[in-house]
């Protein structure tokens, strides 16, 4: 493989999705990596420059986790790398791709880039890519940490405890997955036309904790930008929202790993439910429920959890 560089309103902000200050973004050095067969992995890389590696696999289209982690990575010394999925960001289209040969591709990225071990975080439609990097992987990996994963939707009671518009997504890639296209390119053509309009609705009726975090600038800058960037493939996301709700093609008894969970209380897309129902399946993985927090409110625990990922303090 071979690698080329490529080169609202909460809480009184204004600024809008299209006119971030670039200095209230974390700092990404952005590269892009080469598969054997010609097609391409974009990828940015946070926090410390040179540190234990931890993997950061978001929502499809989010660079969101990665950069609201990086001052916690920054801060332990740990360097993050956040790749773009098929489909997304530098990332070639691949629709005939599978969430294990998604996971075979990642597991190449980090190979290439020169890590014997690394770990990986995750959150939301994330989830089932780390599991499956992590099986390819196998001992390679220090430690898996979710911050509100999901389970898989094509489950009978998956969509318990959901509530929100993200229920009326999944419950669309499960029972009539034809209608998300046009759906999901409505809300495209509509983020695109108002990005700040989309942040400040994505943003609504949020816990305080979550609130709290988001009255940071800096924080509000990373989740205006990655709320446009989300919808950025309208094809590429409607995709991967049709492979969440089939059969994951992961095989967790290849996870050697440990694996721990974080979930927000009052996380209404991927509730503690969710969680404990993955965590039965790997062994009986911890899950540490933050009271009063969502999504945004799982940010003061980012080093708990990267300490986890990174098996800090444990280097063999």
């Amino acid at each position: 493989m071979s690698q080329r560089p490529d080169g609202g309103r909460v809480a009184g902000m204004t600024q809008t999705a299209t006119q971030i200050p670039a200095n209230l973004l974390p700092a990404a050095r952005d590269a892009a990596c080469v598969l054997p067969d010609g097609r391409t992995l974009g990828y940015g890389l946070y926090g410390a420059t040179d540190g234990p590696l931890v993997v950061v696999l978001d929502g499809p289209g989010s660079r969101g986790l990665g950069r609201a982690a990086a001052a916690a990575a920054d801060a332990l010394g740990v360097t993050l790398l956040v790749p773009d999925r098929p489909g997304f960001g530098a990332s070639t289209p691949t629709p005939g791709r599978s969430i294990a040969q998604v996971g075979d591709d990642l597991f190449g990225l980090v190979q290439s880039l020169g890590f014997r071990r690394f770990g990986i975080l995750a959150q939301s439609g994330g989830t089932p890519y780390a599991l499956a990097l992590a099986g390819a992987a196998k001992h390679a990996v220090t430690g898996v940490a979710f911050v509100g994963g999901i389970s898989p939707l094509h489950e009978r009671d998956a969509l318990q405890d959901v509530t929100g518009p993200m229920r009326t997504l999944f419950t669309l890639a499960r029972r009539a997955p034809w209608l998300l296209r046009p759906l999901f390119g409505a809300v495209a053509r509509k983020t695109r036309k108002d990005p700040d309009a989309a942040a400040r609705a994505y943003a609504k009726d949020l816990p305080e904790a979550d609130s709290t975090v988001l009255a940071d600038p800096r924080m509000w800058a990373i989740h205006a930008t990655t709320s446009a960037e989300a919808v950025s493939s309208p094809s590429a996301f409607v995709r991967e929202a049709r492979l969440l709700a089939r059969p994951w093609d992961v095989d967790l008894g290849a996870i050697s790993a440990p694996v721990a969970f974080w979930v927000g209380g009052l996380d209404p897309t991927h509730p503690p439910v969710m969680s404990r129902r993955m965590a039965d399946r790997l062994g009986g993985a911890p899950v540490d429920v933050v009271p009063g927090a969502a999504t945004f409110g799982m940010v003061p625990v980012y080093p708990d959890v990267l300490r986890h990922a990174a098996a800090l303090g444990d280097r063999s």
